[in-house]
């Protein structure tokens, strides 16, 4: 009797198990899933923005929209400066979001420690990168293998005063121009106007030696950062020419402050600077007083010169959700719509050259406010078509940094030709480390 009451739980066991199983399934499959997304609030290239997170609202309500048993979610309020301590955090308790925004300059860094899921295999299978700026899709490599995607753009432009120009009779310089027109433009320019003995009018303030560099295509790693290449005549040349450069306005330090008062030229603005700043309100807090445009910077011929920042998204090597994550980050990045919204709400351009080639942005960008001075979407394109991506790997951001205080004091001496052996040594030894 007892066996038989044995065998009899038993069946209800298995009954109840048999009728749960199902159950358990059904549930688990129509229960949401959640997909976690990483985001700073405001503007990547950190110029004024009112659009806050209005984009990613509008990307996720046609995901969830296209996938109904999805929701996405993520943390509002986080700022750009606080966002990377944000990610290292989440990443070392092992609860990173899905899919998330790459902080400036941490890109090597997840990349090369395996915090990003390597996107090659999705990237043949569903995308045409020939769609995307070479420098655009270029940014999101590290050792030639895809771990983001990218999202916005954002080159460095030659910001002119045309009004000082027109007044020196001196036209305003067309595309392609070269450094060396640059350098004898500013030397035509740099004088004292007032004849009291000062030079008190200037050719340029803001230009470096990294742009310098840029515009003759020189690069100062070997091999994708494997071997630091300063020491060289290339290089020699080119610092010898941009302290020629720095000389012409004598012993006075140019200051940003002198191009807003209408006293310099040419100064190097990023896109974003150049969409904030002229139309209203922002303009008026700025460069008010005089006609000012933009134009791509002065580079040598042939060379594929321009320097440019790309914002990236990644997704978690750690991700329970890859094929969700892979199709909302398709959306972010390669998804016309999201990319079109993307450069009428924010300040960059898009990564995309048929949104950058559209008729609605070429509208964007010939606004009333900018007037006939606008930077023309055939131009943009051009500036964007010549882009280069910095070099990836893990020490880059600490070697330029430390290259360019070197280099800094170096010229600051007047003792570059002696001091770049030494540059050299001191560079390639943290390169080792």
């Amino acid at each position: 009797m007892i066996r038989f009451k044995r065998h009899i739980k038993l069946i209800i066991f298995l009954c109840a198990l048999i009728i749960a199983i199902p159950i358990f399934g059904y549930l688990k499959w129509t229960s949401p899933k959640v997909l976690s997304i990483g985001i700073y609030a405001g503007s990547s290239w950190d110029v004024p923005s009112g659009q806050e997170n209005t984009l990613l609202d509008d990307v996720i309500k046609r995901f969830e929209e296209g996938h109904p048993n999805v929701r996405v979610k993520y943390e509002s309020g986080i700022t750009k400066e606080a966002y990377s301590d944000w990610l290292s955090d989440r990443i070392v308790q092992g609860s990173q979001p899905d899919v998330f925004i790459i902080p400036e300059n941490d890109f090597n860094l997840l990349a090369s420690t395996g915090s990003l899921l390597n996107l090659e295999k999705n990237i043949r299978r569903t995308i045409d990168t020939s769609m995307y700026y070479t420098a655009s899709i270029k940014a999101g490599q590290y050792r030639d293998v895809s771990y983001a995607l990218p999202f916005e753009s954002n080159p460095i432009l030659m910001c002119i005063n045309r009004d000082l120009l027109e007044s020196q009779g001196i036209e305003i310089p067309q595309p392609g121009w070269t450094t060396g027109e640059f350098f004898q433009l500013c030397q035509r320019l740099t004088k004292d106007t007032d004849g009291d003995g000062v030079i008190d009018q200037f050719g340029t303030v803001g230009y470096s030696w990294k742009n310098a560099v840029a515009a003759n295509g020189i690069s100062l790693f070997l091999n994708d950062g494997s071997q630091v290449d300063i020491n060289t005549t290339q290089i020699r040349d080119v610092l010898t020419w941009y302290h020629q450069l720095e000389k012409l306005s004598g012993n006075y330090t140019v200051a940003p402050s002198d191009f807003d008062k209408g006293k310099v030229a040419f100064m190097p603005m990023t896109l974003a600077e150049y969409r904030t700043y002229k139309p209203y309100p922002y303009h008026v807090l700025k460069y008010s007083s005089f006609s000012w445009s933009c134009i791509e910077m002065p580079r040598k011929p042939t060379v594929k010169s321009t320097e440019m920042q790309t914002s990236l998204f990644g997704i978690s090597s750690k991700t329970k959700q890859p094929q969700l994550a892979w199709e909302f980050l398709k959306m972010l990045s390669a998804d016309e719509q999201t990319q079109q919204d993307l450069f009428a709400q924010s300040q960059g351009a898009s990564v995309l050259k048929s949104v950058m080639t559209s008729q609605k942005s070429s509208e964007i960008l010939q606004n009333d406010t900018f007037g006939t001075s606008a930077l023309s979407s055939r131009t943009l394109n051009h500036i964007l078509e010549s882009a280069q991506a910095p070099p990836n790997f893990p020490s880059y951001n600490d070697l330029i940094e430390r290259a360019d205080y070197l280099i800094g004091q170096s010229l600051s001496k007047d003792s570059i030709d002696s001091d770049l052996g030494e540059i050299q040594e001191e560079l390639s030894r943290e390169l080792r480390n």
